[in-house]
Formats: C-alpha cells, sequence, structure tokens
C-alpha cells in the first residue's frame, strides 16, 4: 500500500506540474498574442496578425482540451487539444487523469473555473482582434481610436493575467494540500511498518527467550538422565561383576562334580561290560549318558552365558575354521559311534575365520547335539564354506529329519525375534540358543527335509553385517 501511495503521490505531483507547466505556455502564448495585436493595431503588417493567431491558438487549443474533457470525448481529441496548447507529449496521459479524478475537489474545481474564465477572455481578446483587423482593412481607425483600442486590450490582458495566477494560486495550494495528506498518509504507514517489525521483533524474542528457557530446562534434564544413565551403567558393571562371579562358581562348583560324575560313570560301565552283567552295565551306561548330556548342557548355558555377559564385542582372531569342526566333530565321535552313526568334517582344510570363535563354537555343538540325537545308523556331515559376501555352514543327517510344523516354528520365530518363546518352548532349547546366537552375529539360518529323509541346516553369516 506504501508503494502505491507513493506511485500515486508521484503521478498526481506530476499531473500538477504539467498544469502548472501548461498555464506557463498559456500565458506566454496570451501575451506574445497580445503583443502582436498591439503591432498590428499602429503598424497594419500583417505579418503581426499572423502572429498573433499563432500565439492566440497555444491558450485556444488548452481551452478545446477543457471542453473536450468536460464532454468525455475521447482521449485522442482532449490529447491533441494539449498538444496545441505547447504541453508535453510525456505529461498528456497525467493531465487527463487528474483532471478525471480531481475535477470535483475544491482546488481543482477552483482552477478550472478560472481557466474557463481565462479562456472567455482569450475568446473576447479573439474578437476584439477580429473588428480591429477589419477596421485597419477599412482604415476606418484614427489615433484617437487606436489609443481607446489599445486601453480595451490591456483591460482584457489584465483580467487574463488575473485568472491566470488564480488558476496557478489554486494548483498550488492544492497540491501543498495533496502532499500534506499524502505525506500523512505516508507517515501512518511507516509507522504501522514499524510498529509491525517490533511487534514481531518483541514476539520473536520472547519465543527466543521461551525457547532457550526451554532448552535450559530439557539441559538440565539431559544432565539429570545423563547421571542416572552413568549410575545405572555403574550398577551394570557392578552386576556383571556378580554374574561373572557366579559363573565362576557355577563353573567351579557344578561343572566339576558332573565332571568326576561322568568319569565315574564312563569307569563303572566300562568294567560291568566287562563283568558280563547286562542289567548292571545298562544302568551304568544310562548313568554316563545322562551325566555326559548334563555336562555338556551346562557347559553350553555357561558359555552363552559368558558371550551376552562379557562376550557380545569380543575381538576374535584368526582361527581355523576346519580345527574348531574337528573338535566338535571328535567331541560327539563317541557318541554318534554308539548310534552305529558316522561325522563326516568336509570343510576346505585352509579355510579361516574371525567371526566370534565362541559363539560358532556353540551353534555348531548344538546343530551336531541335534543331529546325533536324531540320527541313527546313518552318516552327518558338517562344514563350512566362504565367498567374498558370507560364511556358510552346513549340517547334513540321515535321521529321522524334522517336520514341516517344526521347521515352520523355527523359522517364524527367527522371523520374529521372540526371546520368550526361548523358555517357553516345548521344542527343547538347544536350537533356541542357536537362533538367539545368530541374532548377535546378523546371521540366517535356514531348515530343509528333502524327501523326508533327514534334516539339512544352514547357516549363513555375512562379513560387512557382523563387522557393523
Amino acid at each position: 500500500m506504501l508503494i502505491v501511495i507513493n506511485f500515486y503521490t508521484i503521478k498526481t505531483l506530476s499531473a500538477t506540474r504539467a498544469y502548472v507547466n501548461g498555464e506557463s505556455h498559456y500565458s506566454k502564448g496570451h501575451n506574445i498574442a497580445t503583443r502582436n495585436l498591439i503591432n498590428y493595431l499602429f503598424t497594419s503588417d500583417k505579418k503581426y496578425w499572423e502572429k498573433f493567431k499563432t500565439y492566440l491558438s497555444i491558450p485556444m487549443g488548452d481551452a478545446k482540451a477543457r471542453i473536450a474533457l468536460f464532454k468525455k470525448s475521447d482521449k485522442e481529441t482532449i490529447k491533441q487539444g494539449f498538444r496545441e496548447g505547447m504541453n508535453e507529449e510525456e505529461d498528456l496521459e497525467d493531465m487527463v487523469w487528474l483532471f478525471k479524478n480531481f475535477k470535483n475537489l475544491s482546488f481543482f474545481k477552483t482552477a478550472i473555473i478560472e481557466w474557463e474564465a481565462g479562456d472567455a477572455l482569450n475568446k473576447e481578446l479573439y474578437q476584439t482582434g477580429l473588428n480591429l483587423k477589419i477596421k485597419i482593412d477599412n482604415n476606418q481607425l484614427d489615433l484617437a481610436s487606436k489609443i481607446k483600442s489599445l486601453k480595451e486590450l490591456d483591460r482584457i490582458n489584465n483580467e487574463i493575467a488575473i485568472k491566470e495566477d488564480n488558476f496557478s494560486n489554486s494548483l498550488g495550494l492544492g497540491t501543498r494540500t495533496v502532499k500534506y495528506y499524502l505525506l500523512l498518509t505516508n507517515i501512518f504507514f511507516i509507522c504501522i511498518i514499524i510498529g509491525s517489525i517490533s511487534i514481531y521483533y518483541s514476539a520473536m524474542l520472547q519465543k527466543l527467550i521461551k525457547s532457550k528457557q526451554e532448552l535450559n530446562q530439557q539441559k538440565i534434564q539431559l544432565e539429570a538422565i545423563i547421571n542416572d544413565l552413568e549410575k545405572t551403567k555403574q550398577d551394570l558393571y557392578t552386576e556383571i561383576i556378580q554374574h561373572k562371579k557366579i559363573i565362576g562358581t557355577i563353573s567351579h562348583d557344578i561343572r566339576s562334580p558332573l565332571k568326576y560324575i561322568q568319569l565315574i560313570a564312563k569307569h563303572l560301565s566300562s568294567n560291568t561290560k566287562k563283568t558280563k552283567n547286562p542289567i548292571l552295565h545298562k544302568y551304568a551306561d544310562s548313568i554316563y549318558k545322562s551325566s555326559s548330556q548334563l555336562y555338556d548342557f551346562t557347559k553350553t548355558l555357561i558359555e552363552y552365558s559368558k558371550i551376552y555377559i562379557e562376550d557380545r564385542d569380543y575381538n576374535q582372531k584368526i582361527y581355523s575354521v576346519y580345527d574348531l569342526i574337528e573338535n566338535k566333530k571328535v567331541f560327539f565321535e563317541e557318541i554318534a559311534a554308539n548310534n552305529n552313526t558316522q561325522i563326516i568334517n568336509k570343510t576346505d582344510l585352509n579355510l579361516n575365520s574371525d567371526i566370534n570363535i565362541r559363539i560358532i563354537s556353540i551353534i555348531i555343538h548344538n546343530l551336531l547335539d541335534n543331529a546325533v540325537k536324531n540320527t541313527d545308523s546313518g552318516i552327518i556331515e558338517i562344514g563350512a564354506q566362504s565367498d567374498s559376501e558370507k560364511m556358510t555352514y552346513w549340517v547334513k543327517d540321515t535321521g529321522l529329519g524334522m517336520s514341516q510344523e517344526i521347521i515352520d516354528y523355527y523359522t517364524n520365530l527367527f522371523k520374529n525375534r521372540d526371546p520368550e518363546k526361548l523358555i517357553l518352548s516345548t521344542y527343547g532349547i538347544g536350537l533356541h540358543l542357536v537362533l538367539e546366537l545368530l541374532i548377535i552375529l546378523k546371521g540366517n539360518i535356514t531348515f530343509s527335509n528333502p524327501s523326508n529323509e533327514g534334516t539339512i541346516v544352514t547357516i549363513d553369516i555375512h562379513f560387512k553385517q557382523n563387522k557393523s
């Protein structure tokens, strides 16, 4: 709005200036025409008459424009009148605009009245000039008549000068009035702009202060949270130390007696077999197998607990995958032999890995344990291979095979990552431990039962995911 107001301020002042400039041409044309008419009166030289008509046509051109404006004639007719009045072409549009929009304002209405009166006097001057030309052409003027005519021309000239001054004064007063009100309007809008900026600045300042207070409050809360986390961290560290001590106690106080029972049971089994006492041998052999399973199960749980308590970020050095699998094969060979089952290590002798050896060891142990339990008079193959992206382990047996129901159960369990199912399961804990450990390694597991003859369990561990 300020831009629009300033635009029309400049336009109004420019148009007013054009009218004042036009009045100057109007006055100059009238004065020169009068002077030439006086010269013609005393010399009868026709060149002065022609100059009289030429210069008088200037104010008469403005008169044509005024009449055309009142009659609401086309714009070109109006402009042509102003052109005859020696007005600048660039000002014509503004002059028409000012007349149409300000003609009813008091100052401009007064100026128009004076303009109209001046036009009437110029018309009277022209008629006087025509009368004098007739008398001069007929040689009817003596010196006294010429002096009388000179006084008449002086009267007309003085009256026109008064009208011209009144016209200029009215425009000047109107221009100053318009300028004053436009200045007040400019000041009003500038005050609105300054006030708006001040209000906006104040509002933003309040928001910044409020935001700073909120940030300080959040900082205090975060510091409290950090302190709580530090305390929790310290408590967890203390708890981990306690758990380590508990695991150490379990390792010493439980595994040692179980190992001792296992060795005694093995010795009893061997002696009763030699004495050829089948019933006693059967009981001794059952004790041996049960104690062995309990010992292995306890060992696995301890290793699993160590991983979660102290070993999730275990930085393992490179080791031989073949040797790891071979150690597990040797561990289960005697149990498998009792079931008339053979275990075959299909791993390349030169295959190495740096993936957490404790986790891989527990996974292979549990997979072999399941295969041995479910395979009678068959073959178990275990192996590993790698490419640029992943390490793959597999265990293939010719045992009873996993039903589709069990395969679906473990597959869905692994996808859903539901830790509660680990304890609530009715299918045993071995494979659940495997699934939990694979989550740590970001690995994947698949089960297959080709032609319902045995089971193939495949594990893929991607190097990039495991490194991250």
